[in-house]
């Protein structure tokens, strides 16, 4: 029997999604997995699975871990960077000196900036996955920032965004009079808020990055203290909208949400980017505009509305099987696990 430890120690619902889909990938499995983690709030509306044959562990500093979990582990997968500065030795000691047969780190994120997180600049400084078995980084970041941590060359592998298919699925029952959309980086929600202004809907925001002006009767809610709303808002939505800017330098700013309402099945309007492209074929499994103005977002939206519910149906079905084909959670992790977890 395998032994796998998996430390996840960057509190968010994206990396408690990829551990439901680690263990979803390992069932049928001969494997034990244990899973040490640093969150402080349960995300009770994504719930916590048990993992097989091992346990879930609340961090609760270096020298506890090191007892619990005393042993040599076949696999060591390593979640993201530690959020939380308390985290970082147990990090470092992780990756650098505790016994495990293979050692991979995993990015379910952009790589923190210089500056931007106490536990990769540690990592950057002592070049701390410069012992690892591999590491992916997600496909648009940037390899050189990965090469002063340590990985590159053959053991920096490529992955591409993944959103959980299984809790984002479509829900019984027509959509609703609004438009949906979320997210901070890089949104101009002024820009949509005049868009969707003349097409006789409403306009739901869940964001941390509040607009300047909203017309009357469009809702405004703060996306960090709304996680467990944001699937039945996207859900019942008309459409779903990524307002993004034009000069935002991120090509897929707002995948996340993009992916997870075409998962859900509902309508997307987003910028056309290469990177989207990949993705969504206008008209077929989502739309685009070009430039983000009212008027062509006002444009995007009148062209959802004025499909038929025959054409809808079609569009959601394609919408969906695009995700599970090319964004999913649990198809990435099925891969991982053949690939470094076979057993």
């Amino acid at each position: 029997m395998k032994k796998i430890l998996l430390a996840n120690f960057a509190e968010c619902p994206e990396n408690l999604h990829f551990e439901r889909a680690f263990i979803r990938a390992l069932a049928g499995r001969k494997v034990s997995l244990d899973i040490v983690h640093d969150f402080d709030f349960d995300y009770k509306f994504i719930g916590a699975q048990t993992p097989p044959g091992g346990r879930r562990l609340k961090y609760s500093g270096l020298a506890a871990l090191k007892r619990e979990t005393a042993g040599k582990y076949d696999l060591l997968v390593l979640l993201d960077f530690p959020k939380r500065a308390r985290c970082a030795p147990a990090f470092l000691w992780l990756a650098r000196e505790a016994h495990a047969a293979k050692k991979i780190y995993i990015a379910n994120h952009l790589i923190p900036m210089p500056g931007h997180n106490f536990t990769a600049d540690l990592a950057r400084r002592y070049k701390a996955l410069a012992g690892l078995t591999a590491g992916y980084m997600l496909e648009f970041d940037d390899w050189e920032l990965w090469g002063a941590m340590g990985l590159e060359g053959e053991r920096l592998l490529r992955r591409g965004y993944a959103t959980d298919c299984g809790y984002y699925k479509p829900l019984p029952g027509p959509a609703g009079a609004y438009v949906f959309s979320a997210g901070s980086a890089g949104r101009e929600f002024d820009a949509l808020a005049a868009g969707v202004k003349n097409t006789g809907l409403g306009l739901k925001i869940f964001s941390d990055a509040k607009p300047a002006k909203l017309p009357r009767g469009a809702q405004f809610l703060p996306l960090a203290k709304n996680l467990h709303n944001l699937k039945a808002a996207a859900a019942g939505a008309r459409a779903v909208v990524i307002p993004v800017k034009d000069g935002h330098i991120n090509e897929a700013a707002g995948n996340s949400i993009a992916f997870l309402a075409m998962a859900l099945g509902r309508p997307v309007l987003t910028k056309k980017t290469p990177y989207m492209e990949r993705v969504i074929k206008d008209g077929v499994n989502g739309f685009f505009y070009n430039s983000l103005t009212p008027l062509n977002l006002a444009r995007g939206l009148n062209r959802i509305l004025a499909l038929t519910p025959a054409k809808q149906k079609k569009l959601a079905a394609a919408a969906r099987k695009t995700i599970l084909q090319k964004a999913s959670l649990d198809r990435f992790c099925k891969e991982f696990v053949r690939k470094f977890a076979r057993g």
